[in-house]
C-alpha cells in the first residue's frame, strides 16, 4: 500500500514538472514575440554606413577562339627544341625549332649550348679589359636593364627576356673587368672553342632547322581545332553551324605538327549566350553609339585572371531560337591566350564605382528647387538630413549611386544612411 502512495506522490510530481516547463516556454515565446512588435512600432533608427563599391554589369559564358592558324609540321617527341617562345611574334622563315636524328644528337647539342655561353661571356671580358668604362655609368646601365627584366617577366615575353639577361651578364662582366687576369681568360677561351668545335663537328648532317611559313604569333599547342575554327567560317556561322565545328574538332591533336603559327593581327572569340543577353549588349552599344562613347566591351578570362579590350564583331540572332552567337574581336597575344582554345569567360559591359545605397533605404526628397527626386536620409549627430542620390546601377538589393566631393547636398562616402524609421524629415532631431 505505501509502495503505492509513493508510485502516485511520484507520477503527480512529473506531471507538476511538465505542466510548469510548458507554461514557462510559453511565456518566454509571448515575451519574446511582443518585444518584436513593440521594436517593429517602435521610433528606433537602423542605419548603415555609405560605403565605396565598384560593380561590373556582366554576365558570363564560354567562349572559343576562332584564328587563323597554320600548323607547323615537323616531327614531334624528345628529338626537338623549340627555339622560341609561345606567344611571341615571329618573321617568315625565321627559325621556330630544331630537329635532331636522335637522342645522341639532341645530347650533343645540349652540351654545345653552355659553352657557347661561356666562350660569349669570356670574349666580353676580354673585350672589357683596360677599357676604362664608367663604373657609375655602368651601374646605372644595370639597374634599367634590371626594371627592363622585370616588365618582359610580368608580359610573359620569353624571347625578349632571354636577350635582355644575356645583356645583363655581359654588363655585370664590363663591371668587374678591372679586376680579371687576361692571360687565364684568354686560355680558358681557347680550350672552350675547342670542345665546342668537335662537338660542332659530331653534329654536321644530323639536325634539321624548322622555320616559319608565314608571319605570326608562334603556339607549341596543337589541339585539332588548327583548320576547323577559322575566322573564314564566321562570315556564314550559324547555332547549329557552331556545334557541328565544335564536335569536329573535339581535341583530336594534329599528328607530325610542333606548333602552329597564328596570322593576323586579331583573333575573334565565339559565345552562345541566352537571347535576352544578346539583346541587352545590343542595347549598351546603341546607347553608347547615341552618346558619343567608346563601344568596346571587357573580357575577362575568370581561369587566368586576364583581362582583355574587345569589340563586338557581330551577333547572330535566328527567328524562334532562344540563344544567339556573340562574336567578339580583339588583338591582345601573349602566351596564354595563344594557347587558349575554350574558356569560360565573363563579358563585362560596364564598371560603376560608386557608393552602395539599399534600396528599402531610397525615399523621395526634395530636390531644392520645389520639386522631389531621389535620395535618402542620413543620420548627422541626431540630426535627420535628406541627401539626393543619382543611380549609376542597380542591383535586386541595393544601388550604386554617384559620389559627390562638391555638391553639399548630395551623398558622400560614411554618411550614417537610415533604412528603417519614422516620420523621416529633414532637420528633425531625433529624440533619444
Amino acid at each position: 500500500m505505501d509502495e503505492e502512495k509513493k508510485q502516485n506522490r511520484h507520477r503527480k510530481k512529473q506531471r507538476r514538472n511538465k505542466r510548469l516547463t510548458v507554461l514557462l516556454i510559453t511565456v518566454s515565446l509571448v515575451a519574446y514575440f511582443s518585444l518584436q512588435v513593440v521594436f517593429a512600432f517602435s521610433d528606433s533608427i537602423q542605419t548603415v554606413p555609405a560605403m565605396p563599391v565598384t560593380v561590373n554589369d556582366s554576365f558570363t559564358a564560354t567562349g572559343w577562339f576562332f584564328r587563323d592558324e597554320l600548323p607547323v609540321t615537323g616531327s614531334v617527341g624528345d628529338s626537338v627544341r623549340h627555339t622560341v617562345y609561345s606567344g611571341e611574334r615571329v618573321q617568315q622563315s625565321a627559325p621556330l625549332a630544331t630537329v635532331y636524328v636522335n637522342e645522341q644528337a639532341l645530347a650533343l647539342s645540349r652540351e654545345l649550348e653552355p659553352l657557347e655561353d661561356k666562350i660569349m661571356l669570356l670574349d666580353t671580358a676580354l673585350q672589357s679589359v683596360g677599357s676604362g668604362s664608367d663604373a657609375a655609368k655602368l651601374d646605372q646601365l644595370i639597374a634599367l636593364g634590371l626594371q627592363q627584366m622585370a616588365e618582359q617577366a610580368k608580359n610573359g615575353s620569353g624571347a625578349a627576356l632571354a636577350s635582355s639577361a644575356e645583356s645583363l651578364r655581359t654588363l655585370s662582366l664590363r663591371r668587374e673587368a678591372g679586376s680579371v687576369d687576361a692571360a687565364s681568360i684568354s686560355a680558358e677561351r681557347n680550350a672552350l672553342a675547342a670542345q665546342r668545335d668537335s662537338l660542332q663537328q659530331q653534329l654536321l648532317g644530323k639536325t634539321k632547322e624548322i622555320t616559319a611559313s608565314a608571319s605570326g604569333y608562334f603556339s607549341e599547342i596543337i589541339d585539332g581545332y588548327e583548320q576547323v575554327l577559322s575566322p573564314a567560317e564566321l562570315e556564314s556561322l550559324s547555332i547549329a553551324r557552331f556545334h557541328e565545328l565544335i564536335q569536329s574538332g573535339h581535341k583530336s591533336s594534329a599528328d607530325g605538327s610542333l606548333g602552329k603559327i597564328i596570322q593576323g593581327f586579331s583573333w575573334y572569340l565565339v559565345a552562345e549566350v541566352p537571347v535576352e543577353q544578346a539583346d541587352r549588349v545590343n542595347k549598351v552599344l546603341e546607347a553608347r553609339e547615341d552618346n558619343g562613347l567608346d563601344t568596346h566591351l571587357t573580357v575577362s578570362f575568370t581561369q587566368a585572371s586576364i583581362e582583355t579590350p574587345v569589340s563586338v564583331y557581330k551577333i547572330i540572332q535566328e527567328r524562334n531560337a532562344d540563344t544567339a552567337l556573340l562574336v567578339l574581336e580583339g588583338s591582345d597575344f601573349n602566351s596564354e591566350l595563344v594557347s587558349m582554345r575554350d574558356q569560360p569567360i565573363e563579358i563585362i559591359l560596364g564598371t560603376y564605382t560608386g557608393l552602395k545605397v539599399p534600396k528599402q533605404a531610397a525615399r523621395m526628397v526634395s530636390d531644392g528647387d520645389g520639386g522631389q527626386t531621389l535620395g535618402v536620409y542620413i543620420l548627422s549627430g541626431s540630426i535627420q538630413k535628406e541627401k539626393t542620390i543619382q543611380k549609376l546601377y542597380e542591383t535586386d538589393s541595393y544601388y550604386v549611386v554617384k559620389q559627390s566631393a562638391t555638391d553639399a547636398g548630395a551623398l558622400v562616402a560614411q554618411d550614417q544612411i537610415i533604412i528603417r524609421g519614422k516620420d523621416l524629415k529633414n532637420n528633425m532631431v531625433v529624440k533619444k
